[in-house]
């Protein structure tokens, strides 16, 4: 038995019109000196839809650099997000990241944090949030992150009521020729990845490719929701104590184009034989396995001085995203008994709906 269900590609138009007065572009000397001094990290995007200082932006908001991930020594996005003010990194039984600023979003199916991709949301409709089957981000083609921690909902809807996450990819710029690096540890986990930055002809090329495999760690579940049935039902179905399964085979890519005033990126992120972590059903389950796969693709046009103090520009962005269940979900293990009756061969089906989504056209304006 295989279920599957997809979000159907959904398709957003956004037009931005960002107008700019000369005091609102005018910088003190002492930002200037600030921006020497600091860099990008001075700055920040997130707060209001445009780049101004840091110490103006009308939130709480952090900035985490290329540079502060290597200096941390992380590898994926959930550890960049333990170390933000105010956010917990929690798990959802099937070991999904839930990212808790302040305490609100405790429950998976919140959609309370924002995730953006280069300004660009990647949550999907169905649930709002960033997917059941995340299977974690990789770090070597993030340039820098942007998080407001608190509610960014004037700026970005309802989804935002917690805070919002913006990932900023590596561009040409940002990318010296050719990067590659190779990783191993425990658990049979492995990884590689490649990054090239440069020229073709007059077009700006980043390119990213990774792949990695893990088994996952394998903590030990003392008891489990069958546990208690068996306490009352006299069986002995449990499989706790026993391991979680949070193993997976993942594949990223990326591919940034930049020529003049125009900018193409495109992305594709595959989680394959993901593990259900402790169980969809709080019941241990060392069979089900999930399958994710996104695909997202953005063109924008961007001209800052379109006249003289006045700036422009316009995105058109795509995003389809899929989830597979490859194998059968044991929600209860075999020899189960519920009062309807006994289960020889266990509880097994497919909790998730199949829900088509409409193609979705949005168009949006705002000044500086």
């Amino acid at each position: 038995m295989k279920t599957f269900y997809s979000y159907s590609p959904l398709l957003t138009m956004a037009t931005a019109l960002l107008f700019q007065t000369p005091a609102a572009i005018a910088q003190s000397s002492d930002e200037e000196d600030l921006a020497s001094i600091y860099g990008d990290k001075s700055t920040v995007s997130i707060a209001t839809g445009s780049q101004q200082p840091l110490r103006r932006a009308p939130s709480v908001t952090t900035v985490i650099t290329a540079e502060d991930i290597a200096a941390i020594g992380a590898t994926d996005l959930d550890d960049v997000m333990e170390t933000v003010p105010g956010m917990h990194v929690s798990r959802s039984v099937m070991y999904t990241p839930l990212y808790i600023m302040r305490g609100i979003g405790t429950n998976p199916n919140d959609s309370r944090m924002l995730m953006l991709q280069n300004g660009i949301p990647v949550t999907t409709m169905f649930l709002g949030d960033k997917g059941q089957n995340w299977g974690g981000l990789p770090l070597e083609n993030i340039a820098r992150i942007e998080i407001i921690r608190g509610p960014g909902s004037a700026l970005y809807g309802a989804d935002a009521f917690a805070g919002a996450i913006n990932i900023i990819t590596k561009t040409a710029a940002d990318i010296s020729g050719t990067e590659f690096g190779v990783r191993g540890g425990t658990f049979n986990t492995w990884d590689g990845w490649v990054q090239h930055g440069g020229k073709l002809g007059a077009v700006d090329v980043a390119a990213y490719l990774r792949v990695g495999s893990t088994d996952g760690a394998h903590d030990i579940i003392t008891a489990d929701a069958q546990t208690k049935r068996d306490a009352v039902f006299h069986t002995q179905a449990s499989l706790a104590p026993g391991p979680i399964h949070t193993g997976r085979d993942a594949l990223d890519g990326s591919l940034d184009l930049s020529y003049d005033k125009w900018r193409l990126r495109t992305g594709y992120k595959l989680r394959d034989n993901l593990g259900v972590g402790a169980g969809v059903a709080f019941a241990l389950d060392p069979k089900g396995l999930h399958k994710s796969e996104r695909l997202n693709s953005d063109l924008s046009w961007t001209d800052t001085q379109v006249a003289k103090d006045w700036g422009m520009g316009v995105t058109a962005s795509y995003l389809h995203y899929s989830e597979t269940l490859a194998s059968n979900y044991q929600l209860s293990p075999p020899g189960t008994v519920f009062p309807t009756g006994a289960f020889p061969d266990g509880m097994i089906g497919d909790p998730l709906l199949s829900r088509p989504i409409p193609v979705l056209w949005v168009i949006t304006c705002a000044s500086a």
